[in-house]
């Protein structure tokens, strides 16, 4: 007896027929899923933020003058070192109306008058006015100035670092960093304007092109400088 072995084949209708059904799940399962709204980046969320900012210093003048001692003084002649590297407009000296005329008031005014033009400030743009207080009651001489300054960021607010279903970080990624670089920042007017360029040192350029046509090395002679061996070359 002769047993004969067929093959047997789909047919294209049926294979065509699992494509589709899987086509249409696929299609039902994507539009079950929620929308995935991509976080921007982290410059973005956590911005640097320059503010102008007031610069505030009190002091209480006595009868004779300010008569300060050496620790308030050198923190006196700081304030108006702040000022002339970072102040913005004009600096302002507001005086008690209880103590507008009197003798130490007037002595401490040309103290403080004194300090700007020790911190080469002579043309300092210095503006003096009154506040009003009750008569007898004590009240400093204020000085005060603006400035530009940068705003500190807040990364006290976290969230679940677990919660990355999505593939996102999460919200205070990179706050430290940004937090950090800020503070590092001593003149945020670097992030408003650009440093104004330094003179062209023309003489040097003339020797720069020179040598450059005659084919020698274009650049300055370095000076000595020091040469360490160690023991025994």
């Amino acid at each position: 007896m002769t047993y004969k072995h067929t093959k047997s084949y789909r047919p294209n209708s049926y294979r065509l027929c699992i494509i589709t059904a899987s086509a249409a799940v696929m299609t039902a399962l994507s539009a079950c899923a929620p929308t995935m709204h991509t976080m921007p980046s982290y410059e973005q969320v956590h911005k640097l933020t320059v503010a102008e900012t007031v610069e505030r210093m009190e002091l209480y003048v006595r009868p004779q003058g300010l008569d300060l001692s050496a620790r308030d003084r050198s923190a006196m002649q700081g304030f108006v070192n702040l000022y002339a590297n970072e102040g913005d407009g004009g600096f302002y000296l507001n005086v008690p109306s209880n103590a507008a005329g009197a003798p130490g008031m007037r002595q401490a005014q040309a103290e403080i008058q004194n300090l700007l033009l020790r911190s080469g400030l002579n043309a300092a743009p210095l503006q003096s006015g009154q506040y009003q207080v009750p008569p007898n009651a004590p009240a400093p001489l204020v000085l005060s100035f603006r400035r530009l300054a940068m705003q500190p960021i807040n990364c006290a607010s976290g969230q679940d670092l677990t919660r990355t279903s999505n593939n996102q970080a999460y919200y205070n990624f990179g706050c430290a960093q940004q937090a950090n670089f800020a503070a590092m920042i001593g003149d945020p007017r670097q992030l408003i304007e650009p440093y104004a360029a330094a003179p062209p040192n023309a003489t040097r350029r003339t020797i720069g092109f020179d040598k450059y046509v005659q084919g020698e090395d274009t650049s300055s002679t370095q000076p000595g400088r020091q040469s360490v061996s160690a023991a025994g070359n």
